[in-house]
């Protein structure tokens, strides 16, 4: 699974640092949407993004160039940064609940910040306080979602 040359550390497959994350949350691949890995982030979505989705694509797209990715493929032991794989696991909770549930990224981040705490990171933790801040950053930049109504004739 990780390839090494001569005087390096190993580099673990995005399939490998992808199944740390799943296995987490106790969940297989084919309970997740495809998830597709691209090496670079598109001109429409964040820089600082770790993964995207799609309006009408059912795929979640991992940026494997992002720095939780390769902190994740650059580690010496397999799954072994745990506050980096409890990222990556939350990162595709939160993009799940775009292609699944069709959410606003307030939920998403909702959804994101419930798995954290589910998975020993809660409220106080470095890595849940991070996510927070990202959630308030990003939602500061967005204009409000518009109101649902619902006509009855």
């Amino acid at each position: 699974m990780a390839s090494l040359a001569f005087g390096r550390l190993p580099v673990w497959t995005a399939e490998a640092v992808l199944v740390c994350a799943l296995t987490l949350l106790g969940r297989s691949e084919a309970s997740f949407p495809p998830i597709a890995f691209v090496s670079e982030v598109p001109g429409d979505v964040s820089a600082a993004a770790e993964a995207f989705a799609r309006v009408n694509d059912r795929r979640i797209f991992v940026i494997t160039s992002s720095p939780l990715f390769q902190r994740l493929q650059r580690g010496p032991n397999r799954c072994g940064d745990l506050d980096s794989v409890r990222k990556l696991a939350s990162v595709l909770i939160h993009e799940e609940a775009h292609v699944v549930k069709s959410a606003s990224e307030s939920d998403a981040y909702a959804a994101q910040l419930t798995s954290l705490a589910a998975l020993g990171a809660g409220p106080g933790h470095p890595t849940y306080s991070e996510v927070r801040r990202s959630m308030r950053q990003t939602l500061s930049r967005r204009r409000p979602e518009p109101v649902r109504v619902m006509v009855m004739r």
